[in-house]
């Protein structure tokens, strides 16, 4: 599927991971600079720049086939624990596969009214054949800090 984000609890090897992601750096730059102060300014930086990368605006470059592919492994329920929520979470950079995505109601999520299987079927068919498919906007989907074009 190409990007994938997951972001799951960290196990204890994990939380040893990060310290010492944060704290070798720092450990080794103030034993060879002779300054305490690098303990703290170095982990600072690692977090600022970690946050920065993560706010920039990466988009997903798919096609509409892998679109289609994507929501048609939720409603068959192959996909990973994580694949929907990257499926409609992460930005596309083709703006048409864009508004569809912004679109893709709540009731999607869980597929339990089969009125909801058949929308999504219907999404999926129109992405296969080249066309852009009229999704119904849920009040649900609707923010007031999504940005406009």
């Amino acid at each position: 599927m190409g990007f994938h984000l997951q972001l799951y609890p960290p196990k204890l090897s994990a939380w040893v991971i990060v310290l010492l992601v944060l704290f070798l750096p720092a450990t080794l730059t103030a034993y060879f600079l002779h300054n305490l102060a690098w303990l703290v300014v170095v982990p600072f930086g690692i977090i600022v720049l970690v946050l920065f990368i993560a706010a920039l605006p990466i988009k997903r470059q798919v096609t509409p086939e892998q679109f289609a592919d994507e929501l048609e492994s939720h409603l068959l329920a192959t996909g990973g624990p994580w694949d929907w929520d990257d499926t409609i979470s992460i930005a596309i950079s083709d703006p048409r596969l864009e508004e569809v995505r912004m679109r893709l109601g709540s009731n999607l999520d869980s597929l339990s009214h089969e009125k909801d299987k058949d929308e999504l079927r219907a999404i999926i068919a129109a992405l296969r054949r080249g066309e852009l498919p009229e999704v119904t906007l849920h009040p649900e989907r609707l923010s007031l800090f999504r940005r406009r074009k």
